[in-house]
């Protein structure tokens, strides 16, 4: 079961916490997932069958509330040499699908809220501008939790790296599309700050990143995000095949050679550092550090360094994880 799980996907337990899958490789035992919404008499969201549950924004903030009242979704991973959130395979209850929702959302006419609506609409632009297939493209995020708040999202997910690489060439050549545009503005200013939390000096140089960024914006005054993911086969390899090791945090200076993947999540930007030279990438599996930098751009990043082994061959090489600490960045300097 857990080999069939993708990122975009959530898991419902038995005891009623959902997770977001992260990334198509897991244990054996377990799916990695991180905790998105908690259970709670006092939450502000209610699911149609009336339980009342609680957005847990912060990483930190997840993991502490794990580690407080359920230690069993915290595991140490000999492979990835860390400790994750993970849910074992017998506390799931429900998987939802990405697919199956936005699906199931056309078929909803004038039932649909106005954010249903919007995400259909935009689903739709991407499907015949970019020549998808219904089953590339999915509705994640609050709206596939069933606990769509006033402001949320429109979080899009499309599966396989020939459908992402169509619809991020048709955002970036489509010129301008009805109902879409960048970031800019108050919304801009409010991304860069909710998002970053960075000191004024690095505001316009992330105002300025944010704002050409095509996977994300506003579609008929919602704003949306778009995550592209690879199918499973697509890796090249499986759980096992990868070993790694913690180093601590890390900051490092080097050039962009390849950001082919910076528009997946996860994401990997291939670079060449001279002051480290088998660092052989930066990659985040966060979304915020999609479309982060590009080649040849000189780049500053901070994060938690790791050692990879392959295990078939016994090569070793260097990368940099970002996004998994506020304190992290990537940025182009110079």
């Amino acid at each position: 079961m857990n080999n069939d799980l993708l990122e975009g996907q959530f898991i419902v337990t038995r005891d009623a916490h959902i997770f977001e899958v992260k990334g198509s490789i897991h244990p054996p035992s377990r799916v990695v997932a991180y905790l998105r919404y908690v259970p709670t008499s006092d939450g502000d969201r209610c699911s149609v069958s009336g339980v009342r549950y609680k957005k847990v924004y912060s990483l930190s903030d997840r993991e502490g509330y794990l580690r407080e009242r359920h230690p069993e979704y915290l595991w140490y991973d000999e492979v990835y040499g860390r400790e994750l959130q993970t849910v074992p395979l017998d506390h799931i209850s429900r998987v939802l699908d990405p697919i199956t929702c936005l699906n199931a959302m056309k078929d909803k006419g004038d039932n649909a809220t106005s954010l249903e609506r919007a995400s259909v609409r935009l689903s739709r632009v991407l499907v015949h501008g970019a020549n998808l297939n219904w089953s590339d493209i999915g509705l994640s995020g609050s709206q596939l939790a069933g606990l769509a708040a006033s402001g949320s999202d429109i979080d899009l997910v499309v599966y396989g790296t020939a459908p992402a690489k169509r619809v991020v060439s048709f955002l970036r050549s489509a010129g301008r599309v009805p109902g879409l545009s960048h970031y800019s503005g108050e919304r801009l200013d409010h991304i860069v700050t909710s998002r970053w939390g960075i000191d004024a000096e690095w505001k316009p140089l992330l105002a300025a990143i944010e704002s050409k960024k095509v996977l994300q914006g506003v579609f008929e005054c919602c704003d949306f995000f778009i995550r592209n993911v690879k199918l499973r086969n697509e890796l090249g390899y499986g759980y096992g095949d990868l070993l790694f090791k913690n180093l601590g945090v890390r900051s490092v200076k080097g050039v962009v050679v390849d950001d082919a993947e910076s528009i997946f999540t996860p994401c990997a930007y291939i670079v060449q550092c001279s002051q480290m030279s088998t660092l052989r990438q930066i990659v985040s599996y966060r979304g915020r550090f999609t479309e982060q930098v590009s080649n040849r751009a000189t780049v500053v990043a901070q994060g938690r360094l790791e050692s990879v082994t392959v295990t078939t061959t016994g090569e070793g090489f260097l990368q940099l994880v970002v996004g998994e600490s506020p304190f992290d960045y990537l940025l182009p300097v110079g």
